[in-house]
């Protein structure tokens, strides 16, 4: 909340001593708000991304175990191996 408040009244000093146009004011603004806008987006995206490296990790760890365990057996089953 206080953020919000603070946030509110730079941007109201900032349109009162601005040394540009009103328009330009608020091209930037728009410009700022759209920044401001991107930020969440951008936090979910590396989370996103963080995720599927570990999804990917954990996958590639249990596809290695399974292949063990399945050669294992085979070595035991079908050769006779007594020592797997």
């Amino acid at each position: 909340m206080k953020f919000l408040l603070g946030f509110g009244i730079g941007i109201g000093l900032g349109m009162i001593f601005a040394p540009e146009s009103g328009a330009e004011t608020r091209r930037k603004l728009r410009e700022s708000f759209a920044d401001l806008a991107r930020i969440p987006e951008e936090k979910m995206q590396a989370a996103a991304d963080a995720l599927e490296q570990k999804a990917g990790d954990l996958g590639s760890r249990i596809g290695r175990q399974a292949a063990q365990a399945a050669v294992e057996n085979v070595r035991k089953d079908v050769l006779g191996d007594k020592t797997a």
